[in-house]
């Protein structure tokens, strides 16, 4: 007796849940029209200038001199460089393919196909020519081949994610593959490629330099006489380029517009095949997968600094669904209900957080769409993981692949799966207490006085108590209240930007930004936030210290909070270093790129200090050597905290050109990842200074703090 693994599909479903609306009608002719005058446009010019070429070149020079002959060959030249200007982007054609999938064959994953047939059946769409899984919470369609399609009728791939795979019941995940298929049969994906085409063209014309435009530049910078031509083409370059500009965003509005309505429809075939529910119980739990999976490749990606790796990453992935679980569950069953049926899963318009959901149209109104009309279906709660033959080993297969693609290793040895999970446990040590102190030392640097200042304050302090500890949470909880007021403004602004929100507007110390001095208002809170944390922590962490070092004195332990002090302190040191090289890099790279009469020589220089000033932080991250170093959670030893760094413990010494070679690019990604590793560094430092605060209490004191905070 076969198993059906294929959910219930809803037996009372309204005859026209999935017919086109005619406003999705109309957005269609609207973007098709776009189309059209686009292509009308480019093959005009193109044809123009192939003309410009043409008579170029036949056009017969009356009277021969130097002048004239220097002006037929300059027309030839020029209008040669406008006609490549228009085709230089065929040069480039090619039709990418993603590197982190693996192709599914029919004869070992019987079961998946049979189950994507049925939803092809159902939803009236053609089977997808193949199958194929990545590792992420992600599932999408797409042309096997983009160029092709725009003359042939090209079959269409599905890639579904093994990520989204895990954070799903079987009802959901059929809705979420119903929902793919649903753009399988819209006639109008092929409007999406069309325009995703002509972006193509119209974007390496108007942004991209390259071969071309090095050309263009040489040819200008050369004699004048032979260098007339170049500079008469340039206006006219400029002049395209600001058209299409116009037509790029023309293109791009149009196609938004369909887009949200092919999404809705698409939504309304995940309902016909699974229900109201599905598609949405899906929405909302996939924010929890996305951000669960993320950890887990993050932890990989840690994990592997100090070697340890592990054979299925999936299994760690289950293992960090399963703790939220229960969570999860009582979340689920405390929604309220909604008149229109079922549970009301979204009381705002907020964007998913997953990736394939990001440019969709806002979760409330996805809602909205699926529940009208409410359509009932019965859930199957079972794991998706059902459909897959042999699960552990593509699971294995794709964990291979994050290690090279994603991670950039290829491991030798595997550790056992309680080692990485030790590895996670110890990646969470100290979040409770941050968030006991409001998560104070998260976006700012803590104040910490040299040792013998430190030492001499410490001596005049006394009688010590609980109290103080309570006083000065007190304090902190006061000193946060304008730090909370920005970043609830921060988070407001970004919300404006995504317009997930009716308000345009925000107001901070009677000024008031709306969409069009959005980046302008979010600098200016950002900067205000800075000045709140300079003027008015720094007595604060005083005390702070000042207090905690007197009761380790009274134990006897100040020696070793001192350590822990002068730790943060070098490690704070070497954060703000590498800090300021990027900052510097990246404001005299702006500086140069404001240049108009840039020199070669400058651009040499200019890499020759970035090389330098990279190669030398390595004196900063030797400053770590200078201490005895406390371990901290997953890093043990100096040489432990310099890999945790950068790889291989060290910056390397640059070669050659860097803005040739490539290396200039690797230099800012070092930086970029340097920073944000110094960052993890420093919140474990920090860390650990709060457990040992907390460790210098008795159970007495303890008992104390709670008859205090009662």
């Amino acid at each position: 007796m076969s198993t059906n693994y294929y959910p219930e599909s809803p037996k009372n479903t309204p005859l026209k849940l999935t017919s086109l609306p005619l406003s999705y009608k109309f957005k269609a002719f609207l973007a098709i029209l776009a189309i059209i005058l686009f292509f009308l446009l480019y093959i005009v010019l193109v044809i123009s200038l192939g003309f410009l070429v043409y008579h170029a070149f036949i056009y017969n020079i009356e009277h021969i001199n130097t002048f004239a002959i220097l002006l037929k060959v300059g027309a030839i030249g020029g209008s040669i460089m406008l006609l490549l200007f228009t085709l230089k982007f065929f040069l480039k054609l090619k039709n990418h393919k993603p590197e982190n999938r693996i192709k599914l064959k029919k004869e070992t994953q019987k079961k998946l196909w049979n189950f994507i047939s049925k939803i092809c059946k159902e939803t009236g769409a053609p089977l997808p020519k193949n199958i194929f899984i990545d590792p992420d919470v992600n599932a999408y369609v797409a042309y096997s081949n983009v160029w092709l399609s725009l003359f042939l009728p090209i079959k269409k791939e599905l890639t579904i994610g093994l990520g989204l795979t895990s954070c799903l019941n079987l009802s959901e995940f059929k809705a979420v593959i119903s929902h793919e298929f649903g753009h399988f049969a819209q006639n109008s994906m092929k409007i999406g490629s069309y325009i995703n085409s002509a972006n193509t063209i119209i974007h390496d014309m108007i942004y991209s330099r390259d071969k071309w435009d090095d050309i263009l530049d040489q040819w200008r910078s050369s004699d004048l006489r032979l260098s007339a031509a170049a500079w008469a083409i340039t206006p006219v370059i400029w002049v395209i380029r600001q058209v299409l500009s116009l037509f790029y965003q023309f293109l791009n509005i149009m196609y938004s517009s369909l887009s949200r309505e092919m999404e809705f429809n698409a939504d309304k075939v995940a309902v016909s095949t699974s229900g109201s529910d599905a598609i949405i119980s899906a929405l909302w739990k996939l924010d929890a997968g996305f951000e669960n999976w993320n950890s887990t490749l993050n932890n990989a990606f840690l994990a592997s600094k100090k070697k340890v790796f592990v054979k299925n990453l999936y299994i760690h992935n289950n293992i960090a669904i399963a703790r939220i679980k229960e969570e999860q569950e009582l979340k689920l069953e405390s929604l309220p209900k909604d008149e229109r049926g079922g549970k009301k899963f979204f009381s705002n318009s907020e964007i998913s957080k997953a990736n394939m959901y990001e440019s969709h149209p806002p979760n409330d109104k996805r809602e909205e769409n699926a529940k009208v009309p409410y359509v009932v279906c019965i859930e199957d709660k079972r794991s998706p993981w059902l459909l897959f033959n042999e699960d552990e080993g593509l699971q294995e297969k794709m964990t291979a692949l994050i290690h090279e693609k994603y991670i950039n290793k290829k491991p030798k040895m595997f550790s056992e799966k309680a080692i990485f999970e030790k590895f996670i446990i110890q990646e969470q040590q100290g979040k409770e207490l941050a968030e006991e102190y409001l998560n104070t030392f998260q976006d700012r640097f803590i104040f910490i006085e040299e040792e013998k200042e430190l030492l001499k304050k410490v001596d005049s302090i006394k009688n010590i108590s609980i109290k103080n500890i309570v006083k000065l949470k007190e304090e902190l909880v006061e000193l946060m209240k304008p730090i909370k007021e920005i970043d609830l403004l921060l988070e407001k602004a970004v919300k404006i930007s995504e317009g997930t929100i009716k308000e345009s507007t925000f107001k901070f110390q009677e000024k008031e930004f709306n969409k069009k001095t959005l980046q302008e208002g979010f600098l200016f809170l950002m900067q205000e936030k800075e000045k709140i944390f300079n003027a008015d922590f720094k007595d604060w962490d005083i005390r702070f210290c000042q207090t905690h070092l007197a009761i380790a004195k009274e134990k006897s332990k100040e020696d070793t909070l001192l350590k822990i002090y002068k730790q943060h302190s070098v490690i704070s040191e070497i954060y703000k270093d590498i800090v300021a090289v990027k900052n510097t890099v990246f404001n005299e790279l702006t500086e140069l790129q404001e240049k108009t009469d840039l020199e070669q020589h400058t651009v040499t220089s200019f890499g020759n200090r970035v090389k330098d000033m990279h190669f030398k932080l390595n004196d900063s991250l030797n400053k770590i050597d200078t201490i005895d170093f406390i371990p901290l959670p997953n890093i043990d030893d100096v040489a432990e905290f310099k890999e945790a760094i950068i790889d291989n413990g060290a910056f390397d010494r640059k070669e050659g050109l860097i803005f040739e070679n490539g290396e200039f690019n690797n230099i800012v990604n070092e930086l970029e990842a340097a920073v944000m590793d110094c960052q993890r560094v420093e919140q474990k430092n920090i860390a650990s200074i709060l457990a040992f605060h907390k460790d210098l209490f008795t159970d007495n004191h303890k008992s104390e703090i709670k008859i205090i905070a009662n």
